[in-house]
């Protein structure tokens, strides 16, 4: 009987990629992947340990997989088991196998039962022993090991759209950040070779990708590339027709940087750029850009030029030494930029990194009172945003179908903070009450405005649309996160 294998992924997008080359390793061994966990033989976690809120999510999830696995093969692998091997072996013993980040095949040859493990240590390359079915060391890097493979790999976002990682690593040494610690430093793939794995991406049918690292403005810089060679040669590949720019460091890149990328045709008006904060006092303390290039300004240029541009953020609330000056500071910086959509989260002190020693911690209530602050004005920001786009048209890519009154998907809620926002017209609204209270089938897309698996979502009336399919819609009702569209006459041919 063929052997199948089920992952599951935890974290950020470039750890979905990652997952995904580590499925395609599995498929070439003969190992089909699967959706449904209870039809493989083999599970998979992938791991996220980034803060102590994802590790808690890790060891909550290795712990329902191993009571649920029976005979199953499991595997855990990723950032979190990369530096708490030993504490996942002592703590679940029925995980089979551990592994680090980018093991992939040792980590198949481990559950096909072959021994990959090399003859002995290889000098400057990270050592990561494998638990379970392969007792040798194991010897791999992780910073190089995520680039084999990446070609052929299945995906796990709907079948038109993809992650495309360009890097690994980070050189930039944020004080709050593990990054470096656990994935090392900034390590570049070619551009011609992104370009490769683009174009076959395509040919199976992708027509929008989305291009991630841990920090996309420093691409290159290893290598003697730059992110604008590589973003013009993506624009060359035939059949896409999307590509968008995640994780931009605005201290690194220039707005005249920034308009050459915007130019170019298949780049989305969309950039994501995360300041972490608005205070120069705690912006030196975070070791994070300021001045210039994360002013204002900056961000107005950037409007001026593209006045269809989505600005993406995150802010980190309850940094050791933050007072409620530097809030307000953040929160002046904010209503000035006027982010589209901004993430918010709390400092988590992290073993090994400088800010961790810092005097002056945040309590946690305080720090939770302060996200809240930040949360609630950047909802009346984006409900502001969203509001002067209805009557607008716009292109939609349809990612699913789904029943307008299915509570697994989240769908009634969201479905009921957008009749709550604003709206274009009564009709429209009532258009969408007859659907949800009819249990008809939406459409869940995205317009320019919003990255995948990122932001919120356009629902559409379902009639005639299919997921891959790219229509014009006009935007007729919006909350602060998401919209609700109306198919123009001629909307939904496949590719136009």
């Amino acid at each position: 009987m063929k052997r199948k294998v089920w992952c599951a992924t935890l974290g950020c997008d470039k750890n979905l990629v990652d997952s995904e080359a580590l499925l395609g390793r599995f498929a070439r061994r003969g190992v089909q992947p699967v959706q449904d966990p209870e039809d493989a033989d083999i599970w998979v976690l992938n791991t996220c340990g980034f803060i102590d809120a994802a590790r808690a999510d890790s060891a909550d999830t290795v712990g329902q997989l191993a009571a649920a696995k029976e005979g199953r093969t499991l595997v855990v692998c990723g950032c979190w088991s990369q530096e708490h091997g030993d504490t996942i072996r002592e703590r679940w013993p029925q995980v089979d196998v551990v592994a680090g980040v980018g093991q992939f095949d040792r980590v198949v040859a481990a559950c096909v039962g072959e021994d990959a493990a090399p003859a002995g240590p290889v000098p400057g390359l990270l050592a990561f022993p494998l638990a379970g079915k392969a007792t040798a060391p194991i010897v791999a890097d992780p910073l190089e090991a995520h680039y084999v493979g990446m070609l052929d790999r299945p995906l796990l976002t709907p079948p038109h759209v993809a992650f495309v990682k360009i890097g690994e690593g980070c050189n930039f040494g944020c004080t709050f950040c593990r990054i470096p610690l656990i994935r090392g430093k900034q390590r570049s793939r070619p551009v011609a070779e992104i370009a490769e794995e683009v174009r076959r991406l395509v040919e199976r049918g992708v027509s929008e990708v989305q291009l991630v690292s841990q920090n996309t403005s420093d691409y290159g810089r290893d290598t003697g590339e730059k992110l604008l060679d590589l973003v013009r040669a993506l624009d060359g590949v035939a059949g896409l027709r999307r590509q968008r720019l995640l994780y931009i460091y605005a201290g690194l890149v220039t707005v005249d940087d920034l308009k050459r990328l915007l130019d170019l045709p298949t780049v989305a008006p969309y950039l994501d750029i995360p300041v972490q904060h608005a205070s120069p006092r705690i912006l030196r303390a975070m070791r994070r850009p300021g001045g210039d290039r994360t002013s204002p300004a900056f961000f107005g240029e950037l409007r001026r030029h593209r006045p269809d541009l989505v600005l993406r953020s995150t802010a980190l609330l309850g940094f050791p030494g933050e007072e409620e000056e530097d809030v307000a500071l953040l929160a002046d910086f904010l209503a000035e930029v006027r982010f589209d959509h901004l993430g918010t989260y709390r400092y988590s002190a992290e073993a090994g990194t400088p800010s961790a020693a810092l005097p002056d911690p945040v309590p946690t209530e305080v720090a939770l009172d302060r996200e809240a602050l930040i949360a609630d004005l950047q909802a009346e920001i984006s409900q502001e945003r969203q509001a002067a786009r209805l009557g607008g048209r716009f292109e939609v890519v349809i990612d699913r179908l789904e029943d307008a009154d299915d509570p697994d998907g989240g769908l009634p809620d969201l479905l009921e903070a957008v009749l709550e926002g604003r709206w274009l017209d009564g009709a429209e609204r009532e258009t969408l009450r007859g659907v949800w209270a009819g249990g008809g089938r939406v459409a869940v897309g995205r317009s320019h405005h919003y990255g995948y698996d990122l932001d919120g979502v356009v629902v559409l009336p379902a009639g005639g649309l299919e997921p891959g399919r790219w229509v014009t819609a006009e935007f007729t009702g919006a909350s602060p996160y998401d919209t609700w569209a109306r198919p123009l006459d001629g909307a939904g041919k496949k590719g136009t």
